[in-house]
This record gives structure tokens, C-alpha cells and sequence, in this order.
């Protein structure tokens, strides 16, 4: 892309960039060279915000949003809470919005896209990374916590949840999802 002087227009140009990465924004910022406008969004819920001047924005509603229980793990969306055997895990709002999607019934594998809008509450870019980094870090949490859930990768495609635990499957039932309500 070749970008000419700002004097041979009439006015100057107003390029939209909206990509979720870091690299590829500042890639654009210097094709412009300081030609024209540029503005930039990580996300289309944030270029709606500025150009249909909401105040807030707000995360979608979820439908069905109930208590989740995995083995040990609960999942609790409208306290915002994530529990394993009873502890509190310091997990931040991405990471419980991923959780609460991977452990809510039926246990299913849930695609790049899918867990960036359930996460993010935004139109997926096509950029996985910040899915993956979400992930590992939410891996790192559940370890830590000696969780017997993992977050399992179908290549590609994207994640789902996996009760490794055996007996704390069982007892909440089939696929070891219960509903609590």
C-alpha cells in the first residue's frame, strides 16, 4: 500500500484500521507516514462505541446463565465468581467469561470465534492469538490451583474442557456436568 502526500487531496484521507493486534496497527501507523487520519480499534464493539456514541458498553447478556459445576470446579456467572474444591481462583474477567463457556453444558468443543465473542463480547478478527494467550494463562491458573479440569486443544479448531479427575465426574452425574440452581 502507497500512500501519497497529503497536498495532492483535497482533503485529507480518514483511514479506519480494526485489528486485534498490536503489530499489525502499528504497521499501518507507519504506512500512513503521518498522511492523513488514521484511526485505529482493537475490536468492532470499539468502533461501534465511538461512532454510535454509547456511553457505556456492556457485555451481552448471557442466556441461561446458571451455576455451573464441573467435579470441584463452579462456576458462578452472575457473581462473577470461579471456585476449585471451595478455593477462589484469581482469575480476571476473560478468563472467567472462557471458563464459564467451556464448563457450561453440554461439554463441547468451542471454536476461536465462539470463545473470543463469549470472552470479549466482540466480533472475532480472525486473529487466534489472543485466545491462546487467554488460554495458556488460563491453563497456568488451573494447574496452579491443582485443578483436575484442563482446558484441551483440538488443533485448528479451537478448545473444550476436560474433567481428568475420574470419580468427580461420576458423581455429579452424565457427562460430569451438573446444573446448580
Amino acid at each position: 500500500m502507497s500512500v501519497s502526500p497529503a497536498e495532492n487531496f483535497d482533503e485529507q484521507p480518514v483511514i479506519l484500521c480494526v485489528t486485534s493486534s498490536r503489530s499489525k496497527r502499528v504497521q499501518m501507523a507507519r504506512l500512513m507516514g503521518g498522511h492523513g487520519t488514521l484511526l485505529m480499534f482493537p475490536d468492532l464493539e470499539s468502533v461501534r462505541k465511538v461512532l454510535f456514541s454509547e456511553t457505556e458498553v456492556t457485555t451481552p447478556a448471557i442466556p441461561g446463565a446458571e451455576v455451573v459445576a464441573l467435579g470441584r470446579l463452579v462456576v458462578d456467572p452472575d457473581r462473577q465468581q470461579v471456585s476449585w474444591a471451595g478455593m477462589a481462583l484469581p482469575l480476571t474477567r476473560i478468563e472467567r467469561e472462557m471458563l464459564a463457556a467451556l464448563a457450561s453444558p453440554p461439554l463441547r468443543v468451542w471454536t476461536y470465534g465462539q470463545l473470543y465473542g463469549r470472552a470479549w463480547g466482540a466480533d472475532y478478527l480472525d486473529d487466534a492469538s489472543a485466545v491462546r494467550s487467554a488460554v495458556k494463562r488460563l491453563r497456568a491458573k488451573l494447574r496452579n490451583a491443582s485443578a483436575t479440569v484442563m482446558v484441551e486443544s483440538m488443533r485448528g479448531v479451537g478448545f473444550s474442557l476436560v474433567d481428568t479427575g475420574g470419580e468427580a465426574s461420576a458423581a455429579v452425574g452424565d457427562g460430569g456436568v451438573a446444573l446448580v440452581r
